[in-house]
């Protein structure tokens, strides 16, 4: 890539925004039905159904621009880096699945405290720019003491005080899909029909899997990871945006400049756009649009939609160069790890050093008022990862 793709730090900031928006908002009452999640038996998607496919899809364009050099050189150091940074993303989706049933009666430590602990870990061992130093070992010995310090309570879910997998959480799924589709990519050396056959070996592997082919797996594998989802529909939305991702390395050959090279960029996501979705609806009748079971119709209707929105914030920032008003959308962009923690860092220091809650009754009444006060944290939380940045808090994974 001649110069950095700025349309990417924008959208992720966008999906960023959009997440920190849409789980404010979450469960508020009187507000669309359109900004709420679809129910567990819908056949359709509401706009906080495509926030999950569009952190997929940003995941899945980093991987050529981090990855392609590295075609044909794997090495150790590389194995171990892409192991480092998906087990990293499992165990904090790991405890993040497991911190709703903190049990402060049992527990060292109150819930704030032992958040706040975490969350500093996570800052340690993901400081980017860190060195295996002092302060990563620091975070890596305070890691082990959240972890072992954990205690919940027993629910339908969990049989167990202790951290317990039922599922991977958000960040574990990502750190699966991130796994499987990097090494697709250095696998395929970066062959785009390659690809576009294993994005389709994905999608059979969740309709296969959905059908029952997966039987024959052991039990304690199908406990550990639900294949047909996390690896199958899952990782198809990862590989769809690899697919992309690869339009913006740089190859051998000089690079044309100006429309001769936007423009068979902007044909191949239109077009690729469109079939995603036309492929999705075409596997409607199987499975529908279901978000909870992430069917491979959600999958692909989905990452058709993130695509077409992905095809727009490069059009108007790379190739129209329209990019003052990225200005609030950069900052989490270029720190993502950071603002998908902040809101709960602010939730737990207010808990903690009984900080204003900012405006919050209003999320509990909901309505205009309620969506207003979601806007408002979310435009802190914002400002928050901006400042973050100017203080050398940037995470990397």
């Amino acid at each position: 890539m001649n110069k950095r793709l700025l349309s990417l730090d924008a959208f992720r900031g966008f999906i960023i925004l959009a997440m920190i928006w849409v789980n404010y908002i979450a469960g508020m009452p009187n507000i669309p039905y359109w900004l709420e999640h679809a129910g567990p038996k819908a056949d359709g998607i509401t706009l906080p159904d495509l926030v999950f496919p569009g952190f997929l899809f940003i995941v899945g364009i980093a991987i050529p621009l981090s990855l392609h050099r590295s075609i044909g050189r794997v090495d150790a150091a590389l194995i171990g880096r892409l192991l480092w940074r998906a087990a990293s993303l499992m165990v904090a989706g790991l405890v993040l699945a497991n911190a709703y049933r903190y049990d402060p009666a049992a527990a060292l430590l109150p819930r704030p405290v032992w958040l706040l602990l975490f969350y500093v870990a996570m800052i340690l061992l993901w400081r980017q720019g860190e060195q295996r130093g002092y302060g990563f070992w620091a975070g890596a010995a305070l890691m082990v003491f959240v972890l072992a310090s954990f205690r919940g309570t027993l629910n339908e879910e969990f049989s167990s005080p202790y951290l317990q997998h039922t599922w991977w959480g958000i960040l574990g799924m990502i750190g699966w899909a991130y796994l499987l589709c990097s090494a697709i990519y250095l696998a395929a050396r970066g062959d785009g029909a390659v690809l576009m056959a294993a994005l389709a070996a994905l999608i059979a592997l969740y309709m296969g899997g959905t059908a029952g082919a997966l039987a024959w797996l052991p039990r304690a594998v199908q406990d550990f990871v639900n294949v047909p989802q996390v690896l199958g529909s899952t990782g198809a939305n990862v590989l769809a945006g690899a697919i992309v991702g690869r339009l913006f390395v740089r190859g051998a050959d000089p690079q044309p400049e100006g429309m001769a090279l936007h423009a068979p960029r902007l044909r191949f996501m239109a077009w690729f756009a469109a079939g995603l979705f036309a492929a999705g609806m075409l596997l409607r009748p199987y499975h529908g649009i279901n978000k909870i079971q992430a069917t491979e119709s959600y999958t692909l209707v989905c990452a058709a939609i993130i695509l077409a929105l992905f095809l727009l914030f490069y059009l108007l920032i790379d190739v129209w160069e329209l990019r003052g008003w990225t200005v609030l959308l950069l900052p989490a962009g270029a720190n993502a790890l950071f603002a998908y923690i902040a809101p709960d860092l602010w939730e737990q220091a207010a808990a903690l050093l009984h900080l204003p809650r900012l405006w919050w009754p209003y999320l509990e009444s909901g309505g205009a008022a309620g969506l207003l006060n979601a806007a408002v944290m979310t435009f802190v939380m914002m400002v928050l990862t901006a400042l973050a940045n100017r203080l050398g808090l940037k995470l990397k994974f």
